[in-house]
């Protein structure tokens, strides 16, 4: 799921599995995009800073690709 708001941002949870159940939270400031990092097993929030696209929530290159 990709927010449109802050308040979906808020509830969405980021590399979620059996393992961890509860996922990590999103992170104020950061784009709200699930990226695939190198190693590819689980997914995690973009680490750039937001400002742009749907209620600012993602940075300039996440922002395009919405």
């Amino acid at each position: 799921m990709r927010p449109e708001t802050k308040e979906q941002a808020r509830k969405n949870r980021y590399g979620a599995w059996a393992g961890n159940e509860t996922g990590i939270p999103y992170i104020e400031g950061q784009c709200a995009w699930a990226v695939w990092p190198g190693d590819g097993w689980i997914q995690k929030q973009c680490s750039r800073k937001n400002g742009y696209g749907l209620d600012g929530l993602y940075c300039k290159q996440h922002a395009k690709r919405k």
